[in-house]
């Protein structure tokens, strides 16, 4: 079973991918999995401005579902009452990774709740379970693994730990397109900073070797980090003031700015890959 430690140092996008790189990262170097983990910055903020959700954006397609085209790993989708997956549990190998679907019932004890209905939790043999949102972990009882259980196990097993997809991000790199001009709604700015953070950390790590590229990334990355701290601490002070139109107005206006240079560095970045 993955460990806390192993989830918080993933790039993911959703829970299973945050389970299966930090599982996958034991035996294979994951970052050769991030060949495909490009999208452009134009398209993120046309897509979150029409009301795209970060928890279902599919622009980017899941690391898991990658290294299983490329045969680095395979997995079974098991619909079973939880008695059946109790039993399968026991059954499976210490190096597998098993995933259990969890319904409402699961969050009840915590203030918050998953971001999407078919939510996976991490067990082993032993019921001992963790979860990546919110990170946590415990113990099932037989009893409330019922309570809990949401009918379906994915499970996971390695294939063949040689092999290493080919680098697609060039391309869509050389085809970046920018924004005319920046979202009008926090919630936008938000989620396509989040997505923009996630994939340029892979690029980043892939791309390790090039020094220029590393450097332009890092800069917009620490832009990114100050972004999504005003970002939060709108949302904190949005609890504790009548005038929250003029706190997304002003925050628009703060964030603009460090927006504006990260385009810059996209650009930038762009044009290290046509040289």
């Amino acid at each position: 079973m993955v460990t806390r430690k192993e989830l918080t140092e993933a790039l993911w996008m959703s829970c299973v991918e945050n389970y299966v790189l930090a599982w996958l990262n034991r035996a294979y170097d994951v970052r050769k999995l991030y060949g495909n983990s490009f999208v452009s910055v134009g398209r993120l903020f046309d897509d979150f401005s029409r009301g795209a959700a970060f928890e279902r954006y599919g622009e980017l397609p899941r690391l898991q579902n990658l290294a299983e085209d490329a045969g680095v790993i395979r997995h079974r989708f098991v619909r079973c009452r939880a008695d059946e997956a109790a039993e399968l549990l026991r059954r499976q190998d210490g190096d597998s990774l098993c995933l259990a679907r969890v319904n409402a019932n699961f969050f009840l004890n915590f203030k918050r709740s998953s971001w999407r209905e078919d939510h996976y939790v991490c067990l082993d043999g032993e019921m001992n379970w963790i979860n990546q949102y919110p990170l946590s972990e415990g113990a099932f009882s037989a009893e409330r693994f019922a309570e809990v259980f949401d009918g379906a196990l994915c499970l996971f097993e390695t294939a063949d730990l040689t092999v290493t997809p080919p680098d697609c991000n060039r391309e869509s790199i050389l085809g970046q397109t920018f924004p005319e001009r920046l979202p009008e709604e926090l919630r936008a700015v938000e989620s396509a900073v989040w997505v923009l953070r996630v994939t340029r950390k892979r690029l980043a790590a892939y791309y390790r070797e090039r020094e220029e590229a590393v450097r332009l990334l890092t800069e917009e990355l620490a832009l990114l980090d100050e972004i999504c701290f005003m970002v939060r601490l709108k949302q904190i002070k949005a609890r504790q003031t009548e005038d929250r139109e003029g706190l997304r107005t002003k925050t628009l206006a703060a964030v603009s700015r460090p927006l504006e240079r990260v385009l810059e560095l996209e650009q930038k970045c762009k044009e290290v890959f046509e040289a």
